[in-house]
């Protein structure tokens, strides 16, 4: 069993890579990476699947200003009570670690 503390939960994980795929600190390139590598993956909420699909399009038309354009693109798909203030928050991820999540998230997902 493990402590509240020590044990993240995908869910959370999930936060954290969809907070990284926001955050104007990294390169876009890299975002981008990280999002076509997670482009296929089952996501544990249907909240953070509605937030990957309209991150992904705005990392298209507007990388640098996803959090301000967030909540329109979310309306526009029919999502307007879907938050997105907790994406705001500060990524604590590098590419690499964003990269090494995104492995992780995959490899749990299919061992479901």
């Amino acid at each position: 069993m493990h402590s509240k503390n020590t044990f993240v939960s995908r869910a959370e994980n999930e936060k954290s890579l969809l907070r990284f795929l926001c955050a104007n600190g990294q390169a876009v390139a890299q975002r981008r990476q990280v999002y076509r590598q997670v482009a296929q993956y089952s996501w544990r909420t249907n909240e953070n699947q509605i937030l990957f699909e309209a991150i992904g399009e705005l990392l298209t038309v507007a990388p640098e200003q996803i959090l301000t354009h967030l909540p329109a693109a979310l309306t526009r798909r029919g999502f307007p009570d879907v938050s997105c203030d907790e994406l705001g928050a500060p990524s604590h991820l590098h590419a690499a670690a964003a990269l090494k999540l995104a492995e992780d998230l995959l490899r749990a997902s299919h061992t479901e």
